[in-house]
């Protein structure tokens, strides 16, 4: 398997089904985050996330969760 390469994804930490998810504001699609106690000190915060993105499951394996101003 190839290493996927970090990637950056922007949009706001919602809580959904139980666990933080990262909603992108532009296509309202949904990620899941393998790193969910970093990610519920941002709940309802638009942020920028770096990471990497498993596309068969749609999750994002967190490097690095910041804020961010849109």
């Amino acid at each position: 398997m190839t290493p996927q390469s970090q990637q950056t994804f922007t949009g706001k930490i919602v809580k959904a089904d139980g666990n933080f998810v990262l909603q992108d504001q532009t296509s309202n699609a949904m990620y899941q985050l393998d790193n969910q106690d970093q990610a519920k000190s941002y709940e309802g915060k638009n942020v920028k996330v770096t990471g990497t993105l498993d596309s068969s499951s749609k999750t994002i394996h967190v490097s690095a969760i910041e804020p961010f101003s849109s």
